[in-house]
C-alpha cells in the first residue's frame, strides 16, 4: 500500500509520455519539421472542421487535434493536417515540434476540459492568443478571467437566426432584419474582446423564413 502513491504517479508520467508520443501518429516528417507559426486547433469535431475550413480557406498553417482514432484517420486520409493527441497538452504540442504556436484554438464542448486546457496553455504560453468555445455567458466570462478569448457559437447564431426568422414574419423587410443581425454579431464580438473591423457573416435570406 505504502507503493501506491508513488505507481501511481508513475502510471501517470507514463501515461503522459505514451500520449506525447500518439499526438506524432500518422505524422510526416514534412508536417512537423518547421511546424513554425501554425495555429494549433484542439478538438476536430464539428466546430474544429469549421474553424480548419476558414483557415484554409486563408491558407493560415494549422495543425489540429483530436482524441478519436476515427476522426483523425479520416482528416488523414483527405491530407488534413489532424493528428492524434490532446493539444491542451503542451506536451503534446512540443512532441508535434510545436513551440510557440501563433493561437490556439479550444474546440472542446466539455466546460471543465475547456477550464483546464486554457489554464495549462496560458500557463506554457503565456503570450499567445487563445480562443475558446464557451457554453454560455457564465462560462464565457470564466474563460475570459483566465486569459482566454471566448466565443458561445451556439448561442450566438441560434438566437440571431431565430431571432431574425420571427422578425421576417412580422413583415419587417430582410434588409433591415440583416442590418439588425449583423449589428447585434458584431456588438457580442466586441464584447469578447475581438477586432471586428471588415466583419461580414451570414444574413438571412427569405428562405430561411420558413424555420
Amino acid at each position: 500500500m505504502v507503493l501506491t502513491p508513488f505507481l501511481a504517479s508513475t502510471g501517470s508520467k507514463i501515461g503522459a509520455s505514451i500520449e506525447s508520443k500518439r499526438g506524432l501518429i500518422g505524422a510526416r516528417k514534412e508536417d512537423v519539421a518547421d511546424a513554425k507559426d501554425y495555429v494549433v486547433v484542439a478538438g476536430f469535431g464539428r466546430v474544429g472542421q469549421s474553424v480548419c475550413d476558414l483557415l484554409d480557406a486563408r491558407l493560415i498553417r494549422y495543425m489540429a487535434f483530436d482524441l478519436s482514432p476515427v476522426k483523425v484517420m479520416e482528416a488523414r486520409n483527405k491530407g488534413l493536417p489532424v493528428f492524434f493527441g490532446d493539444a491542451c497538452r503542451p506536451e503534446v504540442l512540443k512532441a508535434a515540434g510545436i513551440k510557440n504556436p501563433k493561437a490556439v484554438i479550444v474546440t472542446l464542448d466539455d466546460q471543465n476540459g475547456a477550464n483546464r486546457a486554457v489554464n495549462a496553455l496560458r500557463r506554457e504560453y503565456p503570450n499567445i492568443q487563445i480562443f475558446v468555445r464557451a457554453k454560455d455567458a457564465k462560462h464565457q466570462k470564466k474563460l475570459q478571467l483566465g486569459g482566454a478569448t471566448a466565443i458561445v457559437p451556439e448561442l450566438l447564431e441560434s438566437s440571431l437566426l431565430l431571432g431574425g426568422a420571427v422578425l421576417l414574419s412580422y413583415g419587417t423587410p430582410i434588409e433591415e432584419v440583416n442590418l439588425l443581425i449583423e449589428e447585434a454579431r458584431k456588438k457580442t464580438l466586441m464584447d469578447a474582446g475581438l477586432d471586428i473591423s471588415g466583419l461580414t457573416g451570414y444574413s438571412l435570406t427569405k428562405s430561411d423564413q420558413k424555420i
